[in-house]
């Protein structure tokens, strides 16, 4: 009840501090509270009702375990949570405590430690199904929710559990509208009388829509061999970390090489491929099975630089190595009697009776040398399943990338993720960061992606429920700090040629109806800078009846008052409907076609560039789908194409930052001819959804969406000023200043 500048960390005893207005209240507390008898009037220095909860019996092991359960309460906590929650922001995302970003600034540390050294972050709280039963009928199962050019979960090389299958899901029924998300699928080697396993992790944004679209499709396909699939939610039984970097294959070595299973193939590969320079230079998304023994009985681990020379025998070895790539990478037993992390009741066995850390420390006070490492002892120890899995863009994007992976930092796009059972999440994560790799948070992940020049889920995918939420709150979130600022402080967007400066509103550039309803509700009197100050009438003279007639006046001038603007989502139109009429481009097969298209010559139509519609132009990209139910031309207005945008001169732009179309002719001087574009008059043709200056280029760069027909608006531009094959737009500054000059690229 005291202001905010009066209160103390404690309060005195003494009643009469305070002051009259609070002494019932506090004396009121302090009975409460059971002080002491002298306080309260009682027998003098007898303590009649001592605390019980001192701080020996809060901080008993007990007490702390029952605290940190109630402080779960609809939440999961992380098995290192505890640990991020002393070095990191930590944010509530998904019904899961999340690390948002280190307590430090750490964009450029990130940068550097993701190119040069070993970056890691715990993404145990990604979504991973288990689907269980018959390989036709999964294949079956899973082909109702993507493309069918783009199953890849049946081809030989994934179906054998040796690689990561990438995945782009869509709504039953709907492809190549309402897309739901990238994800990734993960045979279980086969076994000769078990039934077929198909793992599928999703980011945990989209988990409830993908359990519930796979429950859906299961109940509505005909067949037996369907039906009796089983689909489990595994999330909280697997723990994973994720590693990027030139020297995450040395950590990893370092840490994994004391194998329990030193005859399995997974164990000679991570030997082999210790001195790589890059994990880049392994093929993508393929999978190494291994056992370990228990990492607390090395602890700390050091990262070993000895003995990564590439030497011409370690040379030709891995040239063998990389072009027969062994069948077994993924089985730790010859006949596959091992199931490893697959079988999850043995893995849950083992967690319980391992030692615990009391004991370990106990065996490692008996040694004769302090400080040597202990020794495995089969009849106390418990070992580890793992896996390995060379990641990449495509886990990103959610298809195979094969042509558009040279335009990436292959430091920052290519890494590793560790798969482990859970109870292990805390003992891994030590180990990682005692051997030198740096953890970071979600927004130094989204911010690695940027420099690699890839798009991140769900910040870059337009047209997704997901993007929807994740955008809506962050424009709720902006709103509600700008409108905090007093008027004529407050940045005037409406003066630069901005209509949406929190959200980048791609309904309105689609021509869709209504907004999003995770998205604000802001108006073009919302963003005025400057209120009308309504003139108290002094005079007595002045009826209530003209002063209700001067307020409705000034309210017909359009004034607002901005503290009572609020950010209320719309209520018109539900997230779903408008979101499912978007048709975002995506994979590399589709992304090649719009890029070819932007490249292609006129010549080879023959004819005006003004006789040539939309659809004539997009031909190509519309017999690339198949089994399409919707209309051409509702299909091609409705689409949009992610693009990277590269900053020819100075500039750097900024999030929800319009793109405009210009004249594609070079000139010597690009940026006056960008400060003669008017924002107010010039074609809008996207968005800009990630912007900020790249550390790897030296330059502004930019990931945004646009429009296909605003594509074809440039493609046209272009071929009539008979400029070369390059598409030039300007974005808004954002700030006032000149319009940025950009280079347009289309990216999967």
């Amino acid at each position: 009840t005291l202001p905010r500048h009066l209160r103390r960390r404690a309060a005195s005893h003494n009643v009469k501090r305070m002051p009259v207005r609070l002494r019932e209240k506090a004396l009121s507390e302090m009975k409460k509270s059971a002080q002491s008898s002298k306080t309260l009037g009682g027998e003098s220095g007898k303590l009649t009702n001592a605390k019980k909860n001192n701080r020996y019996k809060r901080r008993r092991a007990k007490s702390v375990r029952e605290e940190y359960e109630l402080r779960q309460t609809g939440k999961r906590w992380l098995e290192t949570h505890v640990w991020h929650a002393k070095r990191m922001h930590m944010k509530e995302m998904w019904g899961v405590m999340v690390a948002e970003s280190p307590n430090e600034r750490s964009h450029r540390a990130a940068y550097r430690a993701a190119m040069e050294k070993t970056y890691a972050q715990d993404v145990s709280y990604y979504k991973t199904f288990e689907i269980a039963g018959q390989a036709e009928a999964i294949v079956q199962l899973i082909g109702c929710l993507v493309a069918s050019e783009e199953l890849t979960i049946a081809t030989s090389c994934y179906v054998n559990g040796s690689r990561m299958a990438p995945l782009t899901l869509y709504r039953g029924g709907q492809y190549p509208l309402a897309a739901l998300g990238p994800a990734s699928a993960l045979w279980k080697p086969a076994v000769e009388g078990e039934a077929r396993v198909l793992w599928i992790r999703v980011h945990p944004c989209i988990g409830n829509e993908v359990l519930a679209e796979l429950v859906n499709a299961q109940t509505t396909m005909p067949g037996s061999s369907v039906q009796q699939l089983r689909i489990d939610d595994i999330t909280c039984d697997l723990v994973s970390f994720e590693l990027l970097g030139n020297q995450s294959t040395q950590m990893l070595h370092s840490i994994l090489s004391h194998s329990a299973a030193p005859d399995a193939c997974g164990s000679s590969i991570l030997q082999a491929i210790r001195a790589l320079p890059s994990p880049a230079t392994l093929p993508e998304s393929i999978v190494i099975a291994l056992r370990i023994h228990d990492p607390r009985l090395r602890f700390p681990f050091k990262l070993d630089m000895a003995g990564g020379e590439l030497t011409p025998e370690k040379q030709q070895r891995l040239e063998d190595l990389l072009l027969r790539w062994p069948a077994d990478a993924a089985l730790l037993g010859s006949a596959g009697g091992d199931s490893g992390i697959w079988d999850r009741d043995s893995c849950a066995k083992d967690v319980e009776r391992r030692p615990s850390d009391h004991s370990l420390n106990g065996r490692r006070q008996a040694q004769l040398v302090p400080g040597a490492k202990l020794d495995p002892d089969s009849s106390i120890d418990v070992t580890v399943p793992l896996l390995l899995i060379r990641t990449g863009p495509e886990v990103l994007l959610g298809s195979r990338i094969v042509r558009t992976g040279e335009q990436l930092v292959d430091n920052l796009a290519h890494g590793w993720t560790l798969l482990a059972p859970r109870g292990w999440g805390m003992s891994l994560w030590l180990a990682l960061n005692f051997a030198g790799a740096r953890s970071q948070g979600l927004q130094e992940r989204h911010h690695v992606g940027f420099e690699a020049g890839l798009s991140t889920f769900p910040a870059n995918w337009p047209g997704t429920v997901a993007y929807d939420n994740w955008a809506g709150s962050i424009a709720i979130d902006e709103f509600e700090k700008w409108t905090r600022r007093p008027p004529g402080k407050r940045t005037n967007y409406l003066q630069m040629g901005v209509d949406s400066p929190f959200m980048s509103p791609f309904h309105k550039l689609l021509g869709l109806p209504q907004p999003p309803e995770a998205y604000p509700q802001v108006t073009a009197n919302d963003l005025q800078c400057r209120v009308r100050c309504i003139r108290k009438i002094k005079s007595c003279k002045k009826d209530a009846a003209a002063q209700a007639t001067s307020a409705e006046g000034d309210d017909e001038d359009g004034d607002v008052d901005m503290a009572d603007s609020s950010a209320n989502p719309s209520s018109s139109t539900s997230a779903t409907t408008t979101t499912a009429a978007i048709w975002l481009v995506s994979g590399e097969r589709l992304c090649g076609i719009v890029g070819s298209l932007l490249a292609k010559p006129l010549a080879l139509e023959g004819g005006s560039p003004n006789d040539m519609t939309l659809e004539q132009w997009a031909q190509p990209l519309v017999e690339a789908i198949r089994n399409n139910s919707s209309s051409e031309s509702q299909l091609l207005e409705h689409c949009l194409v992610r693009v990277r945008l590269h900053c020819s001169g100075r500039g750097v732009p900024v999030k929800n930052a319009p793109i405009y179309m210009r004249s594609a002719t070079p000139s010597a001087s690009q940026e006056a001819e960008s400060a003669s574009v008017d924002p107010r008059g010039a074609t809008i043709v996207g968005y800009v959804m990630t912007g900020s200056f790249s550390l790897a280029r030296g330059s502004g760069m930019a990931i945004g969406a646009c429009s296909l027909k605003g594509l074809f608006s440039i493609w046209k531009a272009g071929v009539a000023s008979k400029s070369p094959r390059c598409a030039r737009v300007a974005i808004n500054s954002m700030n006032g200043g000149p319009l940025i000059d950009a280079i347009l690229s289309v990216i999967p």
